[in-house]
């Protein structure tokens, strides 16, 4: 089991700043929650070396970020997404 202590704030490491590379990943994923309107339903297939799991996730995240919400489902490996 995990070891628990409650630590001041200012003893606490603070986050690394985001990767030139993450927030790019993070900027495609917020453009293809910009580009699907109301009423329509986004698609994305899996590339080589991705998972629809992880597609899915981070569809959910990015959505989240721009304050939307969203559901994603998984068919035959291909992410369907639409938000509300």
């Amino acid at each position: 089991m995990a070891e628990f202590t409650v630590i001041k704030d200012s003893d606490a490491p603070r986050p690394a700043r985001q990767t030139g590379r993450l927030a790019a990943r993070m900027r495609e994923y917020e453009k293809y929650i910009d580009a699907v309107p109301p009423g329509k339903v986004g698609r994305l297939t899996p590339s080589r070396g991705e998972t629809a799991r992880g597609i899915a996730l981070r569809i959910s995240r990015a959505a989240k970020r721009q304050g939307k919400s969203s559901n994603t489902w998984v068919v035959d490996g291909t992410v369907y997404f639409s938000l509300s």
